[in-house]
């Protein structure tokens, strides 16, 4: 079933983001996380892609592997970075000709060494103009991104919400988050968007922790806010058990939007199965998400 179908039937969804890696060790850990991924039944997995089209083919043929060998449904990252319309427009169409029902479009990140972005002069400078190109051409169904806490690059959050408006009325049909931490900010943040009526439905991206010292990364990378609360109790207990802490927090943050009404969530994995699985375990005991029992199929290495 493809993705907005799953999100429009009144039951959250549980999905997990995977990348494809860049070396033959990335890949046997892919492999192993694929396998554990499947056995927990996810509604989708994202495959992201890389700055510049680093990883372009390796995203087409993996959401393809994903979806035939493992029958999940999957979604493929696209983004403007370093392509032009004609580009794009094989990239869409390979997907399509896959078998492929849904795609993120998202801007993208400049490359590594560029501090700003600078789209192909043939291309599109910003996600919405590549939605309405994908929602014109192809017969997909199309994602966005949000930032419940503001894009770094955004004049203001109004200004943000006003963009994510854009995106909804050139043709995107839910939108996943940013990582972020503060569900207070997300609740204010939806109740803004509700105002300036975005309707789609909205999907936390969650981000288990797993060291202390990926905090700072995340705010440089996305400007999340970092609770205080949070790095407290990480910081609780001993330092091999920052992990553990992790899933528990995330497992909490999930519960409480679970409650308000979230229509799905996102598990960023880092092709890192462990903690995805304990938090998705846990949801399960709480009774957010169905237990399921068919069998997983294998991925072939």
């Amino acid at each position: 079933m493809p993705i907005l179908d799953k999100l429009l039937n009144g039951t959250p969804t549980l999905s997990y983001e995977l990348f494809p890696p860049k070396n033959t060790g990335g890949w046997a850990t892919l492999y192993t996380t694929m396998a554990e991924i499947s056995r927990l039944s996810p509604d989708y997995i994202s495959v992201t892609y890389g700055a510049g089209g680093s990883t372009r083919s390796k995203t087409v043929d993996l959401v393809s592997r994903i979806q035939d060998e493992l029958g999940i449904e999957t979604m493929a990252h696209l983004t403007c970075v370093g392509h032009s319309r004609d580009e794009l427009r094989d990239i869409l169409q390979t997907l399509v000709k896959s078998g492929i029902r849904n795609v993120l479009a998202l801007r993208g990140d400049p490359p590594k060494g560029d501090k700003a972005f600078k789209p192909h002069p043939d291309g599109f400078a910003h996600a919405s103009d590549l939605i309405g190109f994908i929602k014109g051409n192809f017969p997909l169904q199309i994602g966005c991104a949000y930032y419940p806490e503001k894009h770094m690059e955004a004049v203001s959050l109004e200004a943000d919400i006003d963009f994510l408006k854009l995106k909804q009325d050139n043709g995107a049909q839910f939108t996943i988050s940013q990582l972020f931490f503060d569900n207070g900010s997300f609740y204010r943040f939806r109740d803004k968007c509700a105002a300036k009526g975005v309707t789609m439905p909205f999907v936390a991206g969650i981000m288990p922790v797993l060291t202390l010292g990926q905090l700072t990364r995340f705010k440089e990378l996305s400007g999340c806010i970092i609770p205080d609360s949070m790095v407290a109790f990480l910081s609780a207990g001993k330092p091999e058990e920052v992990t553990q802490r992790g899933v528990e927090f995330a497992t909490t943050q999930c519960q409480d939007l679970l409650k308000n009404g979230i229509a799905g969530i996102h598990l960023y994995s880092l092709n890192q199965s462990q903690s995805s699985s304990r938090i998705t375990e846990n949801l399960r005991k709480l009774g957010h998400f169905p237990v399921t029992p068919e069998a997983p199929k294998a991925a072939k290495a």
